[in-house]
């Protein structure tokens, strides 16, 4: 979908503030608030919107502990194996294919250390094709934005 000046005017008012009334963000666009509807429409449907989400606080709700933990698997093992052993386990957040030393980046939350380790011991190590791991627990988020800043789509 080619965007134009509005529908960047409509993803940078959206990013700041996803609950925004349709009436508000016709009135700072200037358009009818019908055709604010329409293009938000059109930007859900073609997918540059993939949804309105609730950003949940996993330190208040018990899980303060963020690791990122780099998987190996054995040669010739089917990706779509592991990742449907991974999507099973509640405490990932999301699993990416990547390159270079490991085949997956997977991203949990948990308890406690204890917690962890056991995530580790007892469900990562028994996915599919599991050869080895290395895990990278994280001090402090020095920068989370939780999206592309809106400067990289308010012009063409």
């Amino acid at each position: 979908m080619e965007l134009d000046d509005i529908d960047r005017q409509i993803l940078v008012l959206l990013h700041d503030q996803a609950r925004m009334p349709l009436q508000e963000l016709a009135t700072r666009i200037g358009l009818s608030r019908a055709a604010v509807h329409d293009r938000v429409k059109k930007l859900i449907q073609s997918g540059v919107i993939r949804g309105f989400e609730l950003r949940l606080d996993p330190d208040l709700l018990g899980y303060p502990v963020l690791a990122w933990i780099g998987l190996l698997t054995v040669q010739g093992t089917e990706a779509y194996q592991t990742l449907e052993d991974l999507s099973q386990i509640p405490e990932i957040e999301a699993a990416y294919v990547v390159t270079g030393h490991f085949d997956f980046l997977v991203k949990v939350r948990a308890r406690n250390n204890a917690h962890l380790q056991q995530l580790l011991f007892e469900k990562i190590d028994q996915v599919h094709g599991f050869q080895r791991s290395e895990t990278m627990v994280v001090l402090s988020a020095a920068v989370d934005k939780g999206a592309l800043d809106p400067k990289l789509y308010q012009s063409s």
